[in-house]
């Protein structure tokens, strides 16, 4: 009887067919199962951009409000969280003429600023005031820590009351609370904001 040898693996067949069998079924090379393509590619990418998304988001709203990070927080405790070496890397190198409007509401009853403000004679304090339209004048030829403050205004040229705690005569307390608010966001910094050319700033005691 003839035999068959596999030259592959010197295994005997007694005919052709079950020879060409053998080698079909072990020594024809497969092909290569291709793999499926994983959506973690895709994956990646969507993170990747709602990251961004995020990202631009906050940016984009913690413009509002003055265009800075405020240098105070709600849970600073007012004026003990004010940083003084942060707020001067804002001011400006040069002189300003700018012009924030200021609305002051007591339990809904609106405050009107006085006229003339910082007004003696021919001198002008940096900060003052025209009409009774509650616009103040910030017009410094030399801008300082002390007059770039929305404190400056109130507490040294109008002599009255602005703090996280009071304005004017009206305190934190049973009667009410007080808030301050830039361009329609809530603002912490009172005393220390420094005003920009056409905020819109809010202090509303309720």
């Amino acid at each position: 009887m003839e035999k068959h040898l596999c030259s592959g693996c010197d295994k005997e067949f007694s005919t052709a067919e079950s020879l060409e069998q053998h080698r079909q079924a072990k020594h024809t090379a497969q092909p290569k199962a291709v793999p499926k393509k994983s959506g973690s590619k895709k994956k990646i990418i969507l993170a990747v951009v709602v990251l961004l998304l995020v990202v631009g988001g906050y940016f984009v709203l913690g413009n509002k409000g003055g265009g800075d990070k405020p240098l105070i927080t709600p849970d600073d405790g007012g004026s003990a969280g004010f940083d003084e070496k942060a707020f001067a890397a804002k001011i400006p190198k040069g002189a300003i003429h700018w012009h924030p409007h200021v609305t002051i509401l007591i339990k809904g009853k609106p405050v009107t600023i006085p006229a003339n403000l910082g007004l003696e004679g021919s001198v002008h304090k940096p900060v003052h005031t025209h009409e009774t339209d509650n616009i103040l004048h910030w017009e410094v030829q030399s801008p300082t820590v002390k007059n770039m403050q929305l404190g400056y205004f109130f507490n040294d040229v109008w002599k009255k009351k602005l703090s996280s705690e009071c304005l004017l005569d009206y305190c934190n307390g049973p009667d009410g609370t007080l808030k301050m608010f830039v361009n329609d966001v809530e603002n912490a910094e009172f005393d220390h904001y420094m005003p920009r050319d056409g905020d819109e700033i809010k202090i509303v005691f309720e």
